[in-house]
């Protein structure tokens, strides 16, 4: 598990020892009214801070700029890693932004964005200057009384005809006022016809000090929207309550942005806006301490996380409970054939023995993922996949067809006598003879078989990578979660030893079954490099042939009676499944348990099942661009052909047909890191993914929905349930 741990956000480790320059100090802006219809707005930045030219945006309030005239200096060129290609500014810069029609209390509102160079960017400021007395009010024509219109155009009718489109601040009037010390309410009031979208209302506060918390939307009405189908809209008047936290005791006022669309009935839709106020705010009653973080919504991770400000008793204990989770999934099954094949391959081994060898062997994986896992924390080297290549599977795969046909006695039938000698030496030390062989496998199980990517495991990881002291207390954590996991093994490779029967027949045919077991576990390896109707083919003839030889294994090893007939039935069993499975992946199946699920339906051609489609990127840029593209909220998935929790998730949680239907109100998009080459690698950087799968959610306006994002597998309903909270 820790072998597939990548190196979480790069600057996390520089910011554990130096704290970046508030905003205000490192990027200070100033005004200056040149004349009634030109104001100059100066940006002074302290060294390695840079603004983006993208970013400027200019509004007046009771003022207007005048945009086809406002001209921005070029700036430097520059391949951002989060914008690509994009024009800065370094130190200072002057624009001049023109304006007219100013009234008796205009004021000019400035949206800027900037970084610190190679640490981090900080998230779009706003300043606001009320420029009242400084500019004279422009005499503007009564748009009522005295003007010509032309061509039949009336006070009341547009140019082609019909009821002129409302202004945006006429069809939806926003206010906010607050109800108590820790209470907003936020009121919409629509022109007649008008209504609101409720998903495509945001909130967010642009003060230090003050945190929103979820809004608490009203019933709402359910509308037949041409735009976007059956959809939750407000006519009328919304009153929506805005529940906020206070972590300054000196903050009075609360500049909050609300972004909303709406569309007025049988005609348009409008953009979508972002509007800003301000709120007077009550003295605090109580204050929340900004570094503790459990008023605030957080993720899986962040939660886990908190378990490393207690003792070091308490982190190893819950922990290693976290273990005997884990070792409750599909991450750890594999391992189980893995030990009991080296147990069996003993000859008559005792209970000691079989519990020193499952000891040795939990012992020298606890002590892979712990030392890959600190390495792979503190270097950013993802070992994990580099153990996925084709090679190295596929060589894997060797050594347990090897070992099978060792437990199949097949050497002395098919294999030269020196041949027979090396593979029997290298064989007998893997499976029987040393105690290192055992823990070469355990290792190499770490390494290659590898548990799934869980929320403990980035916990741990990016504590290790971001806190002074992290690689002792963080390895620590991650060797008792594995030796949690461990424990299951310890007690079925104990019980191996206990229950294995004595020398002869029984032997034979129980060493057999252990033998077909280790043959599925190359299949399942190969299943990461082959496709899903070949591996499920392969399946097939291994079930065939189960039948076929361990029925004849069990006759010629004298086994009669009535066990003997429990062995008629399962051939029959394994054939029926063995050929439906054959049949199966010729037609192009790959499900082992229902492969035959459409082979015969109409037509001939198999059903095809209705899944989450996805698009893929591969880059950062890839992302932002889809993101910006995007009115919808986004889903992030990482995916790798090797992650087998991954594979899980595309056959279950992402095949739910009401997840499905969920999806289509999101733009879904996948990140196939499969190559793990350089541009995979600082994608997972860059948001600080130890490796997949992992979620992440992004809000319509592309702002990181932190609290929501998670490592590991997610069941359908879970995952549904997030949807849902995010479309709300």
């Amino acid at each position: 598990m820790a072998a597939w741990v990548l190196l979480c956000f790069s600057f996390l480790a520089l910011a554990a020892n130096n704290n970046p320059p508030p905003p205000d100090e490192a990027m200070k802006v100033s005004y200056k009214v040149l004349n009634d219809e030109m104001v100059q707005v100066s940006f002074e930045l302290i060294d390695d801070v840079y603004l983006y030219k993208h970013a400027f945006s200019f509004k007046g309030e009771d003022l207007l700029v005048d945009e086809d005239l406002l001209i921005i200096p070029k700036g430097k060129a520059k391949d951002d890693p989060a914008f690509g290609p994009v024009e800065t500014y370094y130190q200072a810069v002057t624009i001049d932004v023109p304006v007219k029609n100013a009234g008796a209390s205009p004021k000019l509102t400035v949206k800027y964005q900037g970084c610190v160079e190679n640490f981090i960017c900080y998230p779009p400021q706003r300043k606001t200057f009320d420029l009242s007395g400084q500019i004279n009010a422009s005499v503007v024509p009564n748009t009522n009384q005295g003007i010509e219109l032309s061509f039949g155009q009336t006070a009341t009718n547009s140019f082609f005809g019909g009821d002129a489109l409302l202004p945006v601040d006429q069809a939806f009037q926003f206010e906010t006022i607050a109800l108590s010390a820790n209470q907003l309410m936020a009121r919409f009031t629509m022109a007649p016809n008008i209504y609101l979208y409720k998903d495509q209302i945001q909130f967010t506060s642009l003060t230090d000090g003050v945190v929103l918390e979820p809004a608490v939307f009203p019933q709402a009405q359910r509308k037949d929207d041409p735009e976007f189908g059956m959809v939750d809209v407000f006519y009328d008047v919304v009153e929506i309550e805005i529940p906020i936290q206070r972590t300054l005791a000196d903050v009075k006022q609360l500049e909050i942005e609300a972004a909303y669309q709406g569309c007025e009935d049988g005609k348009v839709c409008y953009p979508p806006v972002a509007n800003l106020v301000t709120v007077e705010l009550p003295p605090a009653e109580a204050l929340v301490d900004a570094s503790n973080s459990e008023s605030l919504e957080l993720s899986e991770t962040d939660e886990i996380n908190k378990i490393f400000n207690e003792s070091i008793g308490l982190i190893v204990l819950q922990f290693f409970g976290f273990g005997l989770l884990l070792s409750l999934t599909p991450c750890v099954f594999p391992m189980i054939p893995i030990l009991s094949g080296l147990i069996v391959g003993q000859k008559d081994p005792s209970t000691a023995k079989a519990f020193s060898l499952s000891l040795i062997y939990v012992l020298a994986m606890a002590l892979t993922y712990t030392v890959v896992g600190v390495v792979a924390g503190m270097a950013g080297t993802n070992l994990q996949a580099l153990f996925q290549t084709p090679w190295v599977i596929i060589s894997f795969s060797v050594v347990f067809v090897l070992l099978a046909l060792s437990m199949f006695g097949f050497y002395e039938l098919q294999l030269p006598a020196s041949l027979q000698n090396k593979l029997s030496s290298i064989s007998n030390k893997q499976k029987s003879g040393s105690w290192l062989g055992v823990a070469i496998m355990g290792l190499l199980s770490a390494l290659i078989v590898g548990p799934c990517v869980a929320p403990p495991l980035a916990a741990a990881v990016i504590y290790i990578s971001a806190v002074d002291g992290g690689p002792f207390i963080g390895g620590l954590a991650l060797f008792a979660m594995s030796m949690g996991m461990g424990v299951p093994l310890i007690a079925i490779g104990t019980s191996a030893g206990k229950w294995m029967p004595s020398s002869g027949g029984w032997m034979n045919v129980v060493k057999s079954f252990f033998g077909v077991l280790l043959i599925g576990m190359a299949i399942w390896f190969l299943s990461r490099l082959l496709p899903e109707d070949t591996i499920l083919m392969l399946w097939g003839l291994l079930l065939i042939a189960t039948a076929v030889m361990w029925h004849q294994n069990a006759k010629d090893n004298g086994l009669s009676g009535w066990v003997m007939s429990l062995f008629d039935a399962l051939k029959v069993i394994l054939l029926v499944i063995g050929v439906a499975q054959l049949i199966g992946g010729m037609a192009g199946q790959s499900d082992p348990l229902r492969p035959l699920k459409g082979v015969f339906a109409s037509g001939g051609s198999a059903a095809i099942e209705a899944k989450v489609q996805f698009k893929k990127i591969k880059s950062l840029a890839d992302l932002n661009e889809q993101i910006a593209n995007s009115n919808q909220p986004v889903f992030l998935d990482f995916y790798a052909d090797w992650c087998i929790e991954c594979k899980r998730m595309e056959k279950t949680t992402f095949m739910d047909a009401e997840l499905v239907e969920l999806s289509k109100r999101l733009t879904v998009l996948k990140a196939d890191v499969t190559a793990n080459d350089a541009v995979d690698a600082e994608l997972m950087q860059h948001f600080g993914i130890v490796g997949p799968p992992a979620s992440l959610f992004f809000a319509a306006d592309g702002q990181p929905l932190v609290a929501h994002n998670f490592f590991g597998y997610k069941s359908a309903d879970d995952l549904k349930q997030t949807f849902e909270k995010i479309l709300n």
